[in-house]
C-alpha cells in the first residue's frame, strides 16, 4: 500500500510552471498571493476559464450548431466565475432556488436556465415556473403533480423536460452514478408513460420541451456514453409518438471526466485501478464524437442539443494554497499537518486524489515518500483514504483467509494511494499546491472546528489577481446563532 504518484512531471504549458524554484500560475508568483490575501487560498484562472468555454463549445458545435451548453452551477456557483461563463456564451443548470437566485444575479436569464433536482420545494417551483425558466428536469411523479398544481394556480404554462433512468452504469465510485434505478434519480419507463398522459391531459399547464438523461460524474468509459447516445435516440424517437407537438430539446446531462494528474507518467508507479480514476482520454472532441454526432445524425440538426458539465468546466481553473503548519514522524514516514483540511476541501473526505507540488520548492528532484494530514480534530482529515485502509485492515483481522485476496480489498476498498512524493527538504512553513481543487470545493467550504472558510482569488488575463471570496471572520461563526 505504500504507493505514490509520481510528483514530476507537474507543468502545465501557458498555466502552471516554476520560476526560481517558485510555482507560478498564470505567469504570478504563488508567494506573492499567500503573502497578499494568507492561506489556505484558492486562486481561479480566468484564461482556462474561458479556455475550457471555448473548447467544449466550439467542439460540439461544430458537429451540431444547436447545442446548449448549461454549466452546472452546484460545481461553482461562485458569482465572478459564473460571470465568466456568461460572457463566454454558457448557459446554466441550477438545483436549487439559491442556484436560481445566484445564477440570476450573475446576469442569466431564465430562458437560458434548466432546473434539476430530486426534491424541488413548492417555493422553489414557483419562483422558476412564474419567471419561465427554459426547462424544469423533472425527476418524479409526486413532483410531476405538484408542478401541475402551481402551473395551475400561476395560470402559467410550466415547460418541463422528463428526465429518463437509462439503466446505464458510470461514474469513477457507487455514489456518483446516477443513470441507473439503484440511484434516487430519475423516472422509469412506466412512470414517465403515466407522466405523458397527465401531461397530455393539461395542455394548458404543462408542456413537455424535452427529455434528459444522466449517467453519472467522472465517467470515463467511452462504452457508456455510446449507451446514453443509443439510449436518448430510441427514447426521443419514442416520447415524440406519444406527444402531439414536436419535441424541442434533449438533454444529455454531464459527468464528463477530468484529469487529475497533469500526466499518464505520474502514474507509472500506482495500481492500474487508480489511472482509471484520475487520468482519463475522453476529452471534448472525443464527447463530439460519441455521443453529439450520433444524435445528430439520427436526429437531426433542428433538435436542440443541451449538455450540463460541471467538473469538467471547473475543475482544472484552480490551484489550493495551503501551508504546512507543523511535522511528525509516525512509522518511519514524515507526516505534514497543513493548515487545510476536509473542512476546505471537502472531497479528501470521500477519499478523492488531488495531485500536490510544494510550490516553494518546485524544481527540487530529490523526493521522499510522506504523509498529508488537516488541522481538524478528526482522524478522517487525512489526504489519503484512512477509512479504506482501515476497512482492510478490519477484514484481514476477522477472516485471516481474505490475506490472498488483500490486493483485490485493497482495488475495492482504498480509493487514493496511502503515500505523497514530495521534496525531500520539504518542511513547515512550505506553501503546497494541490492541483485541479475548482469543483465543488467552494460549494462544500464549511467551518468545522471554527476554522474559517478559505479566500478566493482570480487571476486575469494580465496577470491581476482579485479577491472573489473573501475569508471568513470570526463574526461570521455567529451568524445563524441565536442567543
Amino acid at each position: 500500500m505504500n504507493q505514490a504518484v509520481a510528483l514530476h512531471p507537474w507543468e502545465r504549458p501557458h498555466h502552471l510552471n516554476s520560476e526560481e524554484n517558485v510555482l507560478m500560475i498564470d505567469g504570478v508568483n504563488v508567494n506573492h498571493l499567500i503573502k497578499r490575501y494568507g492561506s489556505p487560498l484558492f486562486v481561479y484562472s480566468e484564461n482556462k476559464l474561458r479556455e475550457n468555454a471555448l473548447d467544449i463549445l466550439s467542439s460540439f458545435r461544430q458537429v451540431h450548431e444547436k447545442t446548449r451548453v448549461c454549466f452546472a452551477s452546484k460545481a461553482c456557483a461562485n458569482l465572478s466565475v459564473l460571470k465568466v461563463f456568461k460572457e463566454a456564451g454558457l448557459s446554466i443548470e441550477v438545483n436549487s432556488g439559491g442556484e436560481f437566485f445566484k445564477a440570476s444575479a450573475a446576469g442569466y436569464l431564465p430562458e437560458d436556465m434548466v432546473f434539476n433536482g430530486v426534491a424541488k420545494q413548492h417555493n422553489e417551483l414557483r419562483e422558476v415556473i412564474n419567471a419561465g425558466i427554459k426547462a424544469i428536469n423533472v425527476d418524479s411523479l409526486s413532483e410531476l403533480q405538484r408542478i401541475l398544481n402551481i402551473a395551475l394556480s400561476l395560470n402559467k404554462q410550466a415547460n418541463i423536460a422528463l428526465r429518463i433512468i437509462p439503466e446505464i452504469k458510470g461514474g469513477a465510485t457507487a455514489g456518483w452514478e446516477t443513470g441507473t434505478s439503484a440511484s434516487k434519480f430519475g423516472m422509469s419507463r412506466d412512470e414517465q408513460l403515466h407522466a405523458i398522459q397527465l401531461i397530455n391531459r393539461h395542455p394548458d399547464s404543462l408542456k413537455v420541451r424535452g427529455i434528459h438523461a444522466h449517467i453519472g460524474t467522472q465517467v470515463n468509459e467511452v462504452s457508456a456514453f455510446q449507451a446514453e447516445a443509443d439510449f436518448l435516440i430510441a427514447y426521443a424517437n419514442e416520447i415524440r409518438s406519444l406527444l402531439p407537438y414536436p419535441l424541442e430539446h434533449i438533454n444529455l446531462g454531464g459527468g464528463y471526466p477530468k484529469n487529475y494528474t497533469s500526466h499518464q507518467d505520474n502514474l507509472n508507479t500506482v495500481s492500474e485501478h487508480y489511472k482509471q480514476n484520475y487520468r482519463t482520454q475522453i476529452d471534448f472532441s472525443v464527447l463530439s464524437e460519441i455521443l453529439i454526432k450520433p444524435i445528430t445524425d439520427a436526429l437531426g440538426c433542428e433538435i436542440e442539443i443541451i449538455v450540463e458539465p460541471g467538473r469538467s468546466m471547473v475543475s482544472d481553473t484552480a490551484i489550493m494554497l495551503t501551508r504546512i503548519e507543523a511535522e511528525k514522524t509516525r512509522n518511519q514516514h514524515p507526516v505534514y499537518y497543513l493548515d487545510a483540511g476536509y473542512s476546505v476541501l471537502f472531497d479528501i473526505y470521500n477519499g478523492w486524489y488531488f495531485h500536490m507540488v510544494n510550490a516553494s520548492r518546485t524544481d527540487d528532484t530529490d523526493t521522499k515518500l510522506c504523509r498529508m494530514v488537516g488541522p481538524l480534530c478528526d482522524s478522517s482529515d487525512t489526504y489519503y483514504d484512512i477509512e479504506g485502509e482501515g476497512s482492510v485492515k478490519s477484514l484481514l483481522q476477522a477472516e485471516p483467509n481474505l490475506e490472498a485476496h488483500q490486493e483485490i480489498l485493497k482495488k475495492v476498498l482504498v480509493r487514493q494511494p496511502n503515500m505523497r512524493e514530495l521534496p525531500a527538504d520539504t518542511q513547515v512553513g512550505d506553501v503546497i499546491a494541490l492541483l485541479d481543487t475548482g469543483a465543488y470545493a467552494l460549494e462544500m467550504m464549511n467551518e468545522y472546528c471554527g476554522r474559517q472558510s478559505a479566500a478566493a482569488v482570480m487571476l486575469d488575463g494580465n496577470q491581476e489577481s482579485r479577491l472573489i471570496r473573501r475569508r471568513a471572520k470570526y463574526e461570521d461563526l455567529l451568524t445563524y446563532d441565536i442567543s
